[in-house]
């Protein structure tokens, strides 16, 4: 699947008129997509282009956490695309990046950026020792006659912001009802499909398998209710993500029976978008067991 957006490491930079959103955005929640969409706004009324600055792998080694990513890299540009965003400017989170300090790091984009306005959230921090913050980037901005606009964060109740140590908890549950309502879009697992064992091809449900990378967030095992997205068409699937008791199989993938769909896609990059639960994974006695059980969850799945 190809994506129009542009991807430009930081250091390398990029000529045309750009605005700039700053952050990790780790998982594009609708806060981060706040600041999306003023920054489309104010690019649409100065010609420019909508730029978002991320990392292009996960940042928690180099910053000692035992984390995972909650949307990969690849994943964060497929969510940023579908957001209307023109430029994806990345940056090697590694240990010497995190050793630059504020000023050297916004010296390093606006050298190499043209840049017109800068946007962030007002948790933003960067530099080494987090040292600079929206304070700071309001006045570094100021000093080189460049807008930046500031945007509270986003609540989802009442006193309660949109945070992704939240969303987290919840990705680990399994919670993808409450999960979406805190993305502007569902959340998505997204790779190459690989060969599995062929049991689905057996029992008449061929499955596409995506192996999930060590740098992500699992979801919770369980079977749900999802979208799979595959040469730009959108089909309806039942997937199971986690082990196979039925089969014996301890493997953790995630699993998409699609239904009415027999194309080989093996080797083709897919995106799955997780609607909601629809129950834990069993193990069944038989593989007829198993298949009627299947047909009664895509029943679910196409009276969505």
């Amino acid at each position: 699947m190809e994506y129009d957006i542009k991807q430009i490491d930081y250091k390398i930079g990029y000529k045309e008129q750009i605005v700039l959103c700053l952050g990790f955005f780790d998982c594009v929640h609708r806060g981060h997509n706040a600041l999306i969409q003023r920054a489309r706004l104010f690019a649409k009324i100065e010609g420019a282009k909508c730029a978002v600055f991320t990392f292009c792998f996960s940042p928690f080694a180099a910053l000692n956490k035992d984390s995972k990513e909650i949307f990969t890299y690849e994943e964060r540009v497929i969510r940023l695309w579908q957001l209307g965003v023109d430029i994806v400017v990345k940056a090697e989170p590694d240990k010497k990046f995190f050793s630059t300090d504020a000023d050297s790091f916004l010296d390093v984009l606006f050298e190499k950026f043209n840049i017109s306005t800068v946007i962030a959230g007002s948790d933003y921090t960067y530099g080494a020792g987090a040292k600079g913050n929206a304070d700071t980037l309001k006045k570094y901005c100021r000093d080189k006659g460049v807008d930046c606009y500031i945007v509270d964060m986003v609540e989802y109740a009442q006193g309660r912001k949109i945070a992704s140590r939240e969303i987290r908890e919840m990705v680990k549950a399994g919670e993808i009802e409450k999960i979406n309502a805190l993305l502007p879009l569902p959340y998505i697992v997204a790779g190459k499909v690989v060969r599995g064992r062929h049991d689905g091809t057996t029992i008449g449900t061929p499955t596409a398998n995506i192996d999930i990378p060590d740098e992500k967030l699992p979801v919770a095992s369980g079977v749900y209710d999802t979208d799979v997205i595959v040469d730009g068409v959108r089909l309806r699937a039942v997937t199971n993500v986690g082990e196979h008791p039925t089969f014996d199989d301890s493997h953790y993938n995630v699993e998409s029976y699609i239904l009415h769909w027999n194309k080989d896609i093996y080797g083709k990059f897919i995106v799955v978008e997780f609607i909601k639960r629809l129950r834990d994974v069993k193990k069944f006695d038989t593989k007829e067991e198993l298949s009627a059980q299947i047909a009664k969850d895509a029943e679910k799945v196409l009276r969505r």
